[in-house]
């Protein structure tokens, strides 16, 4: 009996396997390429009709943007400071235009921290202690250890 049958399975075998590792090098070097025109430069903002969402969620998205300023000194720990350069819990819900960002209309922290600040706001706590509460709930901002963003 030959062995060659044996040796040429193992040849074809070895060349499918060098075309498969020259194939991944190629996606690793490809994906690792710089962005040249910045088209991953940040990511893209995705609004809400807020007539699309239930009414308790309306109602916070209308209390975030009657209390915008409050909101932009509260950092945000659900990680959208990573994910969509968001920098507060104000980003959550309003886009740099005006507009409803639709993030906090599926977010259970942004929801969370959001019935914090509303209770302890109306109960006629300073914003300081508002965001302190919030930062000894969820530990220290996440601006702390990403230097993309500021909380």
């Amino acid at each position: 009996m030959s062995a060659r049958p044996w040796a040429k399975i193992v040849g074809l075998e070895i060349a499918v396997l060098a075309l498969i590792m020259l194939s991944i090098g190629g996606l690793i070097r490809g994906a690792s390429g710089a962005d040249d025109d910045d088209t991953l430069a940040s990511p893209p903002v995705v609004t809400v009709e807020l007539s699309t969402v239930t009414p308790a969620i309306a109602a916070d998205y209308h209390y975030a943007a009657d209390h915008l300023a409050d909101f932009a000194q509260i950092p945000c720990y659900c990680g959208c400071d990573r994910s969509l350069d968001h920098r507060n819990l104000a980003d959550c819900y309003v886009t740099p235009t005006g507009a409803w960002d639709a993030h906090a209309s599926g977010c259970v922290v942004c929801g969370n921290e959001t019935a914090t600040a509303r209770e302890q706001l109306a109960a006629g706590a300073p914003i300081t202690d508002v965001r302190d509460s919030i930062i000894a709930q969820y530990g220290p901002p996440p601006s702390l250890f990403n230097s993309g963003a500021s909380s």
